[in-house]
């Protein structure tokens, strides 16, 4: 039970601070706060501690505890401890979150960190309902908002949908294989001497297209910009990064390590969504004036670079392409992040959507300025940046594994993404009209957040190496 301390601590901690609100005063929630985040670094030590010892499954295979899940781990509650820390000014706003925030981002943090351990499907399904629901909760938090509330709403009835397919996904894999276990449907697929029965694959077919929706990968992307717009735009950084974050994990464990005998019976359909998913975002991105709604279909583009590195997954290169996947999580979760931060930082008084109303902030605020900047090259993948990095690999990977034509689908997308992302710093440092932006003076947390996460964009542009040596242990550990 030692090894899943790190989940035990988050669940306990999420029930404790569930239980104290209701004896707080109203408004008076900094003791949550404090519980909150010493839960969620007492979460982090453990792991830490955790990462030399030895792979373990329990409770029959259903959960498995190695260096992959530990890692994933410190994602989650990194992205997590940041979105604690950039919801506390929220508190001292006009609408403030309700105290059950800290509770359903604690539950959010949990299905995660379960949803990377998963090695059994009912495992994997239930954490992912764990991480859906506390969503659908916490999209719709500011209640005196027509749109949030119509975001939450959207959320749940599509995030229903996909959970049929999947659900219905695990029901036909487990009528042709008796199980629901990763390593026991692996040992089927390997040793299976006939034709695998069409019922199987059928229901393969069905758990991708539920995964396709929980990355918003195209055409099951729909949803992505309405919520992105609606939600708290703290709650839709920790969306657009944490969430995709962990559906990766499991596309990585089930797809790629246990469907790797038949990985090429769908690597057709893995490219053609790879390319549309790529192409979709960034054309849908590059007509936004709603930087919310660009920074939304720009994550689903980013879904699709991701994507280059699974569809490039052989014998030649599958270590490779792992690593490239969890890095780009890494570098993606800090660049965007720290972009929706910036949103919500300069959205303290009024709601700032459109490009004209983030004229001139490079000179009203140099500090978030020049830090938005930061996080739009390296969503560019400009040099010195860890999307450079990121999408260095990524491509890579996709040349090594001998999909020339996917790489270049990569490459060209990337630069047609270039035009919408500098498109911003232009309006930041270079347009003469003045804008609706008021002189910012940012609350000390948002200060905080912004400046690590800029930081960290920058240093694993440059050092790359120490993460990615954590990278490979991870990936080993996988096998």
């Amino acid at each position: 039970m030692i090894c899943i301390s790190p989940i035990l601590v988050i669940i306990f901690t999420s029930i404790f601070v569930l239980l104290l609100d209701a004896f707080l005063p109203n408004g008076d929630k900094k003791l949550l706060a404090i519980i909150t985040g010493l839960g969620l670094v007492i979460a982090g030590a453990t792991s830490y501690l955790l990462w030399e010892a030895q792979p373990q499954s329990l409770f029959h295979q259903a959960l498995r505890i190695d260096q992959f899940s530990i890692f994933f781990n410190f994602i989650f509650l990194f992205l997590t401890g940041f979105t604690l820390v950039s919801a506390l000014p929220k508190f001292d706003s006009q609408h403030p979150f309700p105290g059950e925030f800290f509770f359903f981002l604690l539950a959010a943090c949990s299905g995660m960190m379960l949803m990377a351990s998963s090695s059994d499907l009912i495992t994997f399904f239930m954490s992912l309902e764990i991480m859906s629901l506390t969503l659908y909760v916490l999209t719709g938090l500011y209640k005196q908002r027509i749109q949030s509330i119509e975001a939450s709403l959207k959320y749940f009835l599509l995030g229903a949908f996909s959970t049929g397919f999947l659900l219905l996904g695990i029901v036909f894999i487990y009528a042709a294989t008796h199980t629901t276990s990763f390593a026991a449907i692996g040992h089927y697929l390997i040793t299976s001497e006939h034709v695998l029965p069409p019922i199987f694959m059928l229901g393969v077919g069905l758990l991708l297209t539920g995964f396709a929706f929980k990355v918003g990968a195209v055409p099951f992307h729909m949803w992505v910009p309405d919520v992105y717009e609606g939600a708290p735009t703290v709650i839709t950084g920790y969306m657009a990064t944490a969430v995709k974050a962990a559906g990766f994990a499991v596309l990585i464990r089930f797809f790629l390590v246990t469907l790797l005998p038949i990985l090429n019976s769908f690597s057709t359909v893995m490219i053609t969504i790879t390319i549309l998913t790529m192409t979709v975002g960034n054309l849908a991105a590059l007509i936004q004036n709603n930087i919310k709604r660009m920074l939304a279909y720009s994550s689903i583009a980013h879904a699709g670079y991701i994507l280059i590195a699974i569809c490039s997954a052989n014998s030649q290169s599958f270590n490779l392409s792992i690593g490239a996947v969890v890095f780009y999580l890494v570098a993606y979760g800090m660049m965007t992040f720290g972009a929706f931060i910036v949103l919500s930082a300069v959205s303290t008084h009024k709601h700032i959507h459109t490009l004209k109303d983030v004229i001139g902030l490079g000179f009203k605020n140099p500090w978030l300025g020049a830090s938005f900047s930061v996080f739009l090259l390296s969503l560019t993948g400009i040099p010195l940046t860890a999307g450079f990095i990121g999408k260095f690999y990524i491509f890579s990977t996709a040349l090594k594994a001998g999909f020339y034509g996917l790489a270049l689908m990569g490459i060209l997308n990337s630069l047609l993404a270039a035009y919408y992302y500098l498109r911003v710093i232009v309006y930041l440092y270079m347009k003469d009209e003045e804008g609706v932006l008021e002189k910012q003076t940012p609350e000390f947390a948002w200060h905080v957040v912004i400046g690590i996460m800029a930081f960290a964009t920058l240093y694993f542009g440059i050092f790359p190496t120490p993460i990615l040596n954590f990278i490979e242990k991870a990936v080993l550990a996988l096998f």
